[in-house]
């Protein structure tokens, strides 16, 4: 598909979500990177386009600036946002709450503490999202190793051999220990490094979330090349 084709496909995707009103983002693709602009009402709903985005078929990477614009009606205090925050993480039973500390500024939501999984990390931030009144969340939860560096390659390799979609040897796994953290960074944990090839898009996003799933994983770089 050349980048016209994309623009339609996305566009006419984002109009058929229903949870999505596609009126005020525009968007733009050059070489197969898509690029959402305009604006929202919901940071849940900013992260419903670029799930939407990654669905159509071409897409090679997309670059999020979509802005969200709360109406009036969906503002609310910082107080208010952060106790409905912390509310929403104790009643999810996959989440350690007592191990997360919630601040709020100016709608933007600041999860930080120590967590073992990295679906953990995930769950609390996507939870947090849908909260009415967040415009953003920053995520710096830390993801501490449980286990040693090589027994996390050889579990990603084997969770590579028992997946339908994925040739294992053409994967390479290796790892490193992460023992601080840079700002922004997952910190604290292991960092995987995935390299080799894979037959299609959708199994090089198989292989990079079948690592993320490793206890103590704070980071995966997947560097696999789509070659069919």
């Amino acid at each position: 598909m050349d980048d016209r084709a994309i623009e339609h496909a996305v566009r006419e995707e984002l109009e058929w979500a229903p949870h999505v009103d596609a009126r005020n983002v525009s968007v733009d693709v050059q070489e197969g990177i898509v690029r959402l602009g305009g604006f929202v009402a919901s940071l849940a709903e900013k992260k419903a386009a670029e799930r939407v985005t990654w669905h159509v078929r071409g897409v090679l990477g997309l670059a999020q600036d979509i802005e969200v614009r709360l109406m009036s009606g969906q503002r609310h205090d910082d107080v208010e946002i952060a106790r409905r925050a912390i509310a929403v993480l104790q009643w999810d039973t996959l989440i350690p709450d007592e191990r997360i500390r919630v601040r709020v500024e100016a709608g933007v939501v600041t999860l930080s503490g120590v967590l073992d999984w990295h679906y953990q990390r995930q769950e609390a931030e996507t939870r947090v999202q849908q909260l009415a009144g967040v415009v953003a969340v920053d995520n710096q939860l830390l993801v501490h190793p449980a286990v040693a560096a090589q027994d996390i390659v050889v579990k990603v390799q084997r969770a590579f051999a028992r997946h339908a979609d994925l040739d294992a040897g053409r994967i390479a796994v290796s790892v490193e220990d992460v023992l601080g953290s840079a700002p922004g960074d997952a910190g604290g944990g292991a960092r995987i490094t995935l390299s080799g090839s894979v037959r299609t898009l959708a199994a090089r996003r198989i292989a990079e979330n079948a690592a993320w799933s490793a206890a103590g994983v704070a980071a995966v770089e997947n560097q696999l090349q789509v070659r069919p």
